[in-house]
């Protein structure tokens, strides 16, 4: 029988992860204790030269089962004690925490605008709609945040010191002028709507971080996306698109059409999985295709993951 090592990784992290926060809960266990999860990091580092050290063979899977569970107590620990990173996420992003102050301005893009969050602490919900026009709104507690604009640009910016504000955004974008829009987040909860927006690049880096992105009617050229501890959900329309994903302790989720041809150049790792063979690509190395050629792929991206994973169309949607 052949084991699949991604899905043995994640079957043995997630069980983990679930099993102590219940628990917890339960009463069966002390939450002090569990928050010392953390103290086991180094068993991680045992387990990845272990697996290292004995390849890919059966005796290898040893590696990779210690590396899952010890890293699924470490994450389990802090979702069950809500402490560290994972307690600030917690508090940080769910909308309707923004607090009583607010920030708000509204403008006319004059040219394909470039727009850019810089975010810390917080949710957002941005939509694109007709026209020109673009409006900013934002309910915050603690230091106010920023709002810089031009007749081709918007940058949204957090005021600094982590985790001692919290902001609530409401963004509105013209679908006819609008160019590009990055995003940079840590501890932040957002959806995004890009509508019949045509973007030269849309970019994503966040950090504990729940991202939802529907450009299903969208077009854009380029999406590239990195994330760290965190959740991708991303809807893509026939494309063309180029660019890149990449996830460390963290699962992205691809929705694309049915007849869209794809072309996905993916870098295995040990504590990588994903369900393209599931889905129907055709590997040859580490190139996965469906439908029309190697070279010219609607839909066409570089995926690499540490501690994550990769699932196309995944049941339920994204």
């Amino acid at each position: 029988m052949r084991i699949r090592r991604g899905l043995l990784f994640w079957g043995l992290f997630l069980i983990p992860v679930g099993a102590l926060p219940l628990l917890v809960r339960a009463g069966a266990l002390d939450p002090a204790r569990v928050a010392d999860a953390w103290r086991l990091w180094p068993i991680l580092l045992v387990a990845l030269g272990i697996a290292l050290i004995l390849g890919r063979g059966r005796a290898g899977l040893l590696g990779t089962s210690i590396a899952a569970v010890a890293l699924g107590l470490v994450v389990g620990g802090a979702l069950a004690s809500g402490t560290g990173l994972i307690g600030n996420f917690g508090d940080c992003a769910n909308p309707g925490r923004g607090g009583d102050q607010v920030v708000e301005q509204s403008g006319t893009f004059s040219a394909p605008a470039a727009v850019r969050f810089d975010l810390d602490c917080g949710a957002f919900d941005v939509s694109v709609v007709s026209g020109s026009d673009w409006n900013a709104r934002a309910e915050y507690r603690g230091q106010a945040p920023e709002i810089n604009a031009s007749g081709s640009s918007l940058n949204l910016v957090s005021p600094s010191g982590f985790g001692l504000h919290g902001q609530d955004w409401t963004v509105r974008l013209p679908a006819d002028q609008l160019g590009e829009l990055s995003i940079t987040s840590n501890a932040t909860a957002g959806t995004i709507d890009l509508s019949t927006a045509e973007l030269s690049r849309f970019g994503a880096d966040f950090n504990a971080g729940d991202l939802r992105v529907n450009a299903s009617q969208a077009a854009v050229a380029q999406v590239d996306v990195s994330m760290n501890a965190g959740r991708l959900r991303l809807t893509l329309g026939s494309g063309p698109v180029a660019g890149s994903l990449s996830a460390n302790a963290g699962a992205m989720e691809l929705c694309v059409p049915p007849d869209a041809s794809l072309r996905f150049q993916v870098d295995d790792q040990i504590t990588f999985g994903h369900n393209l063979g599931d889905r129907g690509l055709t590997r040859n190395g580490n190139t996965w295709t469906r439908g029309g050629t190697a070279g010219d792929a609607s839909i066409d991206l570089s995926i690499d993951g540490n501690a994550a994973s990769f699932t196309l169309d995944p049941e339920g949607g994204c």
